[in-house]
């Protein structure tokens, strides 16, 4: 699948529903989300059952990254849906990002999060990479794989590429919500 035809998806998707935020689109769609507080590791994931489409999320996540979760997840639904109503992948192999499935979710989840124009701005005002994420309320990793899909578009950006493209299978303690 082309990087373009992902792009494109989340695009139509914005521009459907006036809102890049995630969790408004998925109900728009028709996606039921749910959340499940037990999942130690596991961030989320995408099924179908009996043609009902569900994301699942880790009820215990910080709200930025359960944003990039279900972003993530509904680009299993716009990119994926055959195989997760198949269950050919039941659970698209979550996070290996090495598949193919995961790294164009990724794309998919940076497209419809993440603004070119106002990380383009970020960038030419000076911020680096860090201070852009932080500012747009995103994961670093995340950033560096729209960052790397912007300049494929065109956009004049000089950054390090040191990116993880793992990094939604990795956990850590600033993942997590705690009392």
């Amino acid at each position: 699948m082309s990087t373009e035809y992902i792009h494109e998806a989340a695009r139509r998707l914005i521009c459907k529903f006036d809102t890049r935020n995630p969790f408004e689109i998925a109900d728009a769609i028709g996606i039921r989300l749910k959340y499940n507080y037990e999942f130690t590791t596991l961030k989320g994931l995408y099924r179908v059952i009996e043609r009902n489409r569900f994301i699942i999320l880790n009820g215990n996540l910080r709200d930025n990254l359960k944003r990039v979760v279900c972003a993530h997840e509904i680009g299993h639904d716009a990119l994926h849906r055959n195989f997760a109503a198949n269950n050919v992948l039941q659970e698209f192999m979550l996070y290996d990002m090495e598949t193919r499935p995961e790294y164009e979710a990724n794309v998919f989840a940076g497209e419809l999060l993440l603004d070119d124009k106002e990380i383009y701005t970020l960038a030419k005002d000076g911020y680096d990479i860090p201070c852009i994420a932080a500012e747009l309320g995103t994961d670093y990793n995340l950033l560096l794989i729209k960052m790397n899909e912007m300049v494929r578009k065109g956009y004049d950006l000089r950054f390090s590429t040191d990116t993880d493209s793992r990094f939604l299978g990795k956990t850590s303690e600033y993942d997590f919500e705690y009392d």
